[in-house]
């Protein structure tokens, strides 16, 4: 007679896992998606913050200059560049800056901005007959100035993006080097039997990540004058070259 089998021994199949982490990762597709759109939201929240600033600045401790400042931030951008009349991206740096900055505030012409800047210098609150007429002027001339100031704010953030990308360079010259400098660390971890620390490993990870896009966002939403964005772009690239060996000798023995 054959026995019943034991119920105890008798297990469901395995079901897939449907916790958050089981989910794949994201493919190149994905990921070029999320930078272009990490890329694109940097850019507007550095130009609504730079604006912002001027404006509050523009009442408060820059005393009716924050106008002045937003040219001379152009201005003081524009001369960096000149200092480097080539790269390795474009053959003209300055003409590459200045076209994007004029594509950046195409918008701003279409919607009729430069029109309605120049009728807001143009009126006097005090030629209005009544208190009424006077605060409708002075508040067509103070956005009028708010324009303005973030029309030459969204023209030095484009300037920012072009020197961003003329320094894509260095830090692709970073990661080869942190990379290469990684491996070699690794073999001589894996051939002495070096200790694994998936510990160091993930942090490195997660750190050249942040140190690639900090430096960038940084950049564009500095806010003040008197910053070479040379040495921005050193301090970033010795960061990410760092992290990347870190990254690359943590990496497990054995694949």
């Amino acid at each position: 007679m054959i026995s019943a089998a034991n119920p105890a021994t008798q297990r469901p199949p395995p079901r897939a896992s449907t916790a958050p982490g089981a989910a794949h990762s994201r493919g190149p597709l994905g990921a070029l998606a999320g930078l272009v759109l990490g890329l694109v939201f940097a850019t507007f929240s550095s130009w609504v913050f730079g604006t912002a600033l001027m404006i509050v600045g523009d009442y408060s401790f820059w005393k009716e200059r924050g106008l002045d400042r937003a040219r001379a931030a152009v201005d003081e951008d524009l001369g960096y560049i000149r200092g480097f009349p080539r790269s390795l991206m474009v053959e003209d740096t300055v003409g590459f800056a200045a076209g994007l900055a004029e594509r950046m505030t195409r918008p701003y012409t279409w919607l009729g901005a430069p029109a309605f800047i120049a009728r807001a210098q143009a009126v006097e609150p005090d030629s209005a007959t009544n208190r009424h007429a006077r605060i409708a002027v002075q508040a067509i001339k103070e956005g009028g100035r708010w324009m303005e100031i973030s029309l030459h704010v969204a023209r030095d953030t484009a300037i920012r993006l072009a020197v961003a990308f003329y320094a894509l360079p260095a830090f692709v010259m970073a990661v080869c080097i942190g990379l290469i400098d990684g491996l070699v660390r690794r073999d001589l971890r894996k051939w002495s039997g070096g200790r694994e620390s998936s510990y160091v490993y993930h942090h490195a990870k997660r750190f050249t990540w942040w140190f690639l896009t900090a430096g960038f966002t940084a950049y564009l939403a500095w806010p003040f004058g008197g910053f070479n964005p040379a040495y921005l772009v050193l301090v970033f690239a010795l960061l990410v070259a760092a992290s990347v060996s870190t990254t690359a000798s943590t990496f497990k023995k054995y694949l």
